[in-house]
């Protein structure tokens, strides 16, 4: 049994709001968890597309944040699908500017 925090009557371990002055319990398991590193890997893989220019520095970013947010994602209610398309936009993104980045190299290789 616990107490509520308004009144201070006891109430049961799984009430929502205290039958006796009707204010929520405030239990934190019923809030909502945003995974924020999801959202975080999603961003950065998206904008990897285009930022790949950079040596796929932040297709690599995006690859690492969407995974920790897909390790942790058990901890979230909200988000964890971002972290799964994440995930596989930054992998694309890797490897299609890997393929276009090892192209202009042997294309320099050759000019050379």
């Amino acid at each position: 049994m616990k107490y509520c925090k308004n009144c201070g009557k006891e109430i049961d371990d799984k009430a929502v709001i205290c039958v006796y002055c009707g204010v929520k319990t405030g239990d934190e398991e019923h809030t909502k968890k945003i995974n924020g590193l999801g959202i975080a890997g999603f961003v950065v893989s998206i904008l990897s597309l285009w930022l790949g220019v950079y040596f796929c520095i932040a297709s690599i970013i995006g690859v690492v944040l969407s995974a920790v947010a897909m390790v942790l994602k058990a901890k979230y209610n909200s988000c964890n699908g971002l972290a799964i398309a994440g995930l596989v936009i930054g992998i694309v993104s890797l490897v299609v500017w890997a393929i276009i980045w090892i192209a202009a190299a042997s294309l320099i290789a050759a000019l050379v």
